[in-house]
């Protein structure tokens, strides 16, 4: 693995502790909260500033360092100057251009499910709501996350690709790992999720 690869592993990390702290709340709900929205809301601090300064040069697909041109992309953050291998120009663009064409439905299903949780769990600590309900809406963020991301990494790579796309999400980052790896975690992850939301939905209704 090269430095950059590994830098950008170690930039990536605070996205799976951020939902391990939701989902999980290892160190309690209010504490597990309150690290999971400040590691949220400084990542895009540090990490998008590292993904810019390798954008011209660094595959936004596989990550590689050479041989990668520029690609027409641009996401809510602003202007950068990304760029992608000729072998990976086309899956890059049509996953980003189908991410693009049901952006709304992508917002409500990740974004929307997570300030339902964040709501939820805000609500328990200040027992408005008992400790019950964080749980179903774990469950519904999870679900949510799911149908969101499974049908993406699933189908968007091979969608007809744009000549140019804007992402509903910042790229810096699925660049810090390329989006290939993302995919698969999408892929992985969401089969998981959908699993644990569909199971714990039947608990909630008392099938058998």
């Amino acid at each position: 693995m090269t430095r950059s690869r590994a830098t950008g592993l170690v930039l990536f990390l605070p996205v799976p502790i951020v939902l391990a702290l939701f989902v999980r709340t290892p160190l309690g709900l209010g504490a597990s909260l309150a690290l999971g929205v400040a590691l949220m809301a400084t990542h895009r601090v540090y990490a998008r500033p590292w993904a810019l300064v390798r954008a011209s040069r660094r595959c936004l697909w596989c990550g590689r360092e050479d041989g990668a041109g520029p690609v027409a992309l641009s996401d809510p953050l602003g202007p950068a100057a990304w760029s992608a291998c000729v072998a990976h120009d086309s899956s890059l663009r049509a996953f980003v251009g189908w991410a693009e064409r049901r952006a709304p439905l992508l917002e409500a299903g990740i974004l929307g499910t997570l300030l339902v949780l964040l709501a939820t769990g805000l609500a328990v600590v200040a027992e408005v709501l008992p400790a019950a309900r964080y749980a179903d809406a774990v469950a519904l963020f999870q679900g949510g996350v799911a149908i969101s991301v499974l049908p993406l990494s699933l189908w968007g790579p091979r969608a007809p690709a744009p000549v140019n796309a804007r992402s509903p999400f910042p790229l810096h980052i699925q660049a810090l790992v390329g989006t290939a790896v993302v995919v698969w975690l999408f892929r992985v992850v969401g089969a998981i999720w959908l699993v644990q939301a569909a199971l714990h939905a039947r608990r909630s209704l008392g099938w058998p």
